[in-house]
């Protein structure tokens, strides 16, 4: 997360219990971890959303989890706030918790993925403006806090993840054994109050030399069931979106070294729309003229979970965020941090949006990856990257475009107004025969139907299958 919060109480109507009664919704915590045997396998798809006080109100929540409903995603990642929940030690605030979480869940039927973090001024080793990101003085603490949180909302929330992206100073002072520390005893806390409970290692931005000592070398491995990832490549780093599949693959070869078969999330991974000519940011630029724009957002959005599922290591993903931030929100790092939502700041629906739910439909089943059973033939030195699954009940999607960010193939150009005027026509073999209708689909889910196909006896080839410069092409062919 990029944002500092700050939650203190916002008064919509306080319950007489202490503890919250059980929910009735279906959730999906039992989806959120993936079989070691799966073969075909479904990631939930899910957005994520912070609260800053200054903004807050009823009618923003309201207006979040209106988006949620009509986008069809039921996964949320939040955060619980230990600087402004126990903003005084031993004193906990817990009017607005109470009634957000009771609103998500049991009018909405949204399955919560919260976060825990940061630290209060008062047990910090910071100094008073800059207290929340600091190691706490007496690391128990945390574990007290985090024993009370969970044991009240317990009845509705089975995953706990403990901090957030410890691996930048921005958001942990300490060390990576300062932060195995903290988790270990925040676990044990998550696990004596609840034993059925999800602990998620803190979502990692992207350091895998910081995940690598947490598992290596400090032993947090029996203390989590589960590793997050952070990505924003292409707008708070320089590498292209496909990188994001060895930084995947990375972390998973360490868990299969130093872990015990944890499940991985993405949940956190976006894009932003915002550009300043080419300026991005300081590790990002642009360099074609539809880079970090609304109507881009939703092509990169696309690819992107296309790339991740491609992995076949993820458990979850959860795009950040719901919405823009308003322009009197404070943040840390940069401007772009207002433009990441799938709406505007008025819920005015992104191309991102639409996109969005249209993934979520079209990867509604159990499907696997079979790229390395489908033969492609493209033009010498293709700039085109495609990734196939198939679906259990047998049909086939296809996702393909021509790569954004090439080495050794741009100009010098800095302007970040290059028209992209590539195209490439490919085909692909697929290893069945596949007797249904192929459909065309755009990043919107815009449809038209796909008849290049040559069908054999055992396969099934799709035939000039055109790749144009900052789009993309999915096709899905049915059984």
């Amino acid at each position: 997360m990029r944002v500092k919060i700050i939650f203190h109480a916002v008064i919509f109507l306080l319950f007489s219990s202490s503890q919250l009664l059980a929910q009735n919704h279906k959730l999906i915590y039992d989806q959120l971890r993936k079989p070691q045997d799966a073969v075909y396998h479904h990631v939930p798809l899910g957005l994520c959303e912070d609260y800053p006080e200054e903004t807050t109100t009823l009618e923003i929540i309201r207006n979040d989890m209106e988006v949620l409903k009509r986008s069809g995603i039921n996964l949320l990642r939040i955060s619980f706030g230990w600087d402004s929940i126990e903003e005084r030690k031993d004193e906990y605030n817990w009017l607005f918790w109470d009634d957000y979480v009771k609103m998500a869940v049991d009018e909405y039927g949204i399955t919560l993925i919260p976060y825990i973090c940061y630290t209060p001024q008062w047990n910090s080793t910071g100094d008073t403006s800059n207290f929340w990101n600091h190691t706490p003085k007496d690391y128990e603490e945390f574990g007290e806090f985090v024993g009370i949180l969970v044991n009240r909302y317990k009845d509705r929330i089975k995953t706990w993840e403990l901090w957030n992206e410890p691996d930048i100073k921005a958001y942990w002072s300490g060390t990576a054994e300062d932060l195995a520390r903290i988790v270990k005893i925040g676990a044990e806390a998550v696990r004596k109050a609840d034993s059925t409970a999800i602990v998620v290692c803190p979502g990692l931005a992207g350091h895998t030399e910081f995940t690598l000592a947490l598992f290596k070398d400090y032993g947090i491995s029996p203390y989590v069931d589960v590793v997050n990832l952070h990505n924003y490549f292409e707008t708070w780093h320089p590498s292209p979106i496909e990188a994001i599949v060895p930084y995947v693959n990375d972390v998973a070869n360490i868990i299969k070294q130093y872990g015990d078969n944890q499940s991985l999330w993405m949940a956190e991974v976006g894009y932003s729309t915002f550009r300043r000519n080419g300026y991005v940011s300081d590790w990002a630029t642009a360099y074609y003229d539809y880079e970090h724009t609304p109507e881009f957002q939703a092509v990169q959005l696309i690819r992107t979970l296309a790339l991740l599922l491609s992995t076949e290591k993820l458990a979850a993903i959860a795009w950040y965020e719901i919405k823009d931030l308003p322009p009197g929100d404070e943040v840390i790092g940069d401007v772009n941090n207002r433009h990441l939502g799938v709406t505007y700041v008025d819920y005015k629906p992104k191309p991102a949006e639409a996109a969005l739910s249209f993934f979520n439909k079209l990867f509604a089943q159990k499907h696997r990856c079979i790229d390395t059973q489908v033969a492609i033939k493209r033009p010498n030195d293709s700039d085109s990257e495609v990734h196939s699954f198939e679906n259990e009940d047998g049909s086939v999607i296809v996702v393909g475009w021509l790569r954004t960010k090439v080495s050794g193939k741009q100009s010098d150009d800095k302007s970040g107004n290059v028209k992209d005027t590539r195209k490439e026509s490919i085909a692909l073999t697929l290893p069945m025969k596949l007797a249904g209708k192929a459909t065309l689909y755009d990043e919107l889910g815009n449809a038209r139907e796909f008849t290049s196909i040559e069908r054999q006896a055992g396969s099934t080839t799709l035939k000039n299958v055109a790749l144009v410069g900052g789009e993309i092409a999915i096709i899905k062919i049915t059984k």
